[in-house]
């Protein structure tokens, strides 16, 4: 009798709690809105973050910062494609000249790019609609 009121109060907690397949969903629903994006993070760490800074404030004069950025936050083709096929030449971001060079990063998987880009669009005072892996796909 002990164990069957053990397991009953177990089965109540799962479903006043909600299965750990159901917190899973709801998790990775946030990851791909790009709000809780723990891979774009460690992609931006371990490929961007040395130019760019923690911060993504960018180096004055060296590298441009990502955060507040229009192209961050504009159209996503034009993003994609600079991470994909790198860029060089001079620009001004934020009222700021730039001029060097920036590798492409086509080494990396679809899924990272596209969670490296949502981390960006979702922070450092960016915004923009979710780039899909799909979308990464299509213009490589």
């Amino acid at each position: 009798m002990h164990k069957i009121i053990i397991v009953i109060v177990f089965i109540m907690g799962l479903v006043a709690c909600g299965s750990p397949q159901k917190k899973h969903v709801e998790q990775k629903t946030v990851e791909s809105t790009g709000l809780a994006n723990q891979n774009g993070k460690l992609v931006y760490k371990r490929h961007c973050l040395a130019c760019h800074q923690a911060n993504a404030g960018g180096i004055p004069k060296m590298y441009p910062p990502l955060a507040k950025n229009k192209v961050i936050s504009g159209e996503k083709e034009q993003l994609i494609g600079i991470v994909l096929n790198g860029m060089s030449g001079e620009i001004e971001v934020n009222g700021e000249t730039y001029n060097g060079v920036m590798a492409g990063y086509r080494n990396l998987s679809d899924k990272d790019i596209a969670d490296v880009l949502n981390y960006l669009r979702a922070g450092f005072g960016n915004t923009g609609d979710i780039i899909t892996e799909d979308e990464v796909k299509m213009l490589r």
